[in-house]
């Protein structure tokens, strides 16, 4: 959890400098994947991106897995089961659509939504035992409200989400880079992992380049990823 906060910093990096005299320059020492059509320098946009869209991600979980832990400390509704029936994907890209371009403050504070009702039940899981627990009635018996009570066991709260947080990090990560690849998310103004998919992936039939191919390979190294997390929670 830790190295994926340290991904927040990116979302603070300026966009890369534009130099069109350098556009298009092949593979040398110095530019290991060359420089793309508005020269920029190839590789550094491509760990720039990757790092970028990890950062969202990061933000994503944290406010996910907060919204997913005040649900978890409140009575469940039918509501909240019929919308976790379908995965948060299958709601944003209709309304990325009808919204055109949704923006990073839009789709991020969607998503974290969506994915907040789906880790609700996990979570309640886990802290159903204890609130019903003489623990945590204690407090009540005693008078303290609701807010003193998770003021003082929000620590341990923490401690029981945290292994929540890498499931909610990766669905992020994908989500914003698929709305990107079909050209749904937000608009080019902001670097992406999910922009250069939709740039560099159609090229790769046709006209190959080097930022097309270290994108894909950035793309299936996270997917490995994901899936070894996987099965490592089962």
């Amino acid at each position: 959890m830790r190295f994926r906060l340290g991904f927040l910093l990116a979302l603070a990096f300026p966009e890369l400098p534009l130099d069109p005299f350098r556009a298009n320059l092949a593979c040398t020492w110095w530019h290991p994947l060359g420089t793309d059509a508005l020269g920029r320098e190839a590789l550094l946009r491509l760990l720039h991106a990757a790092a970028r869209s990890c950062g969202f991600a990061s933000a994503i979980a944290l406010a996910a897995l907060s919204l997913g832990l005040l649900l978890a400390l409140r009575p469940g509704s039918p509501a909240r089961s019929a919308l976790r029936a379908l995965p948060p994907l299958l709601y944003l890209i209709p309304l990325a659509a009808r919204w055109e371009s949704a923006g990073w403050i839009g789709l991020g504070s969607l998503l974290a939504c969506l994915l907040g009702l789906h880790l609700e039940a996990p979570l309640r899981a886990r802290l159903g035992s204890f609130i019903e627990s003489p623990a945590w009635q204690y407090g009540l018996v005693m008078g303290a409200g609701r807010v003193h009570r998770i003021r003082t066991w929000s620590p341990w709260f923490l401690e029981q989400a945290s292994t929540l947080f890498p499931s909610a990090w990766i669905s992020a990560l994908w989500c914003e880079a698929t709305l990107r690849a079909l050209g749904l998310g937000p608009g080019p103004h902001h670097d992406s992992l999910g922009l250069l998919l939709q740039e560099e992936l159609p090229r790769l039939v046709t006209d190959p380049t080097p930022l097309g191919w270290g994108t894909l390979v950035v793309a299936l190294g996270l997917a490995a990823a994901s899936k070894t997390h996987r099965k490592e929670t089962r």
